[in-house]
């Protein structure tokens, strides 16, 4: 039987909870772009035949609701998590710096 430890089971939860918003998140921007442009979002936003202005601004407002849309979806498992297990999640792992000697001598 496989057990799979507390912070690796809030991992699992939260990217739950991040890829269920990501179509969300998509579609809204997309709906926003519509309503303030009044046409469709470019497809490719990289294809030479779309002007700098809209290209920029269509990855503007994708990476707004991307990164609002994370947030939300972070924030709301970790409201569900504390409600079933009681505890707050897990935090991040703290990463250790490593040393930079910049060519000097150790």
């Amino acid at each position: 039987m496989v057990t799979v430890a507390g912070r690796q089971q809030w991992e699992l939860v939260e990217a739950a909870a991040a890829a269920a918003i990501a179509p969300l998140a998509l579609r809204a921007v997309k709906s926003a772009w519509r309503l303030a442009a009044g046409e469709d979002p470019p497809a490719d936003a990289g294809n030479p035949e779309v002007d700098w202005g809209r290209a920029l601004a269509w990855a503007a407002a994708s990476a707004v609701f991307v990164a609002v849309g994370s947030v939300v979806a972070r924030r709301g498992a970790a409201v569900v998590w504390e409600r079933v297990t009681g505890e707050r999640p897990p935090r991040p792992r703290r990463r250790k710096r490593r040393k930079r000697h910049f060519g000097l001598p150790a």
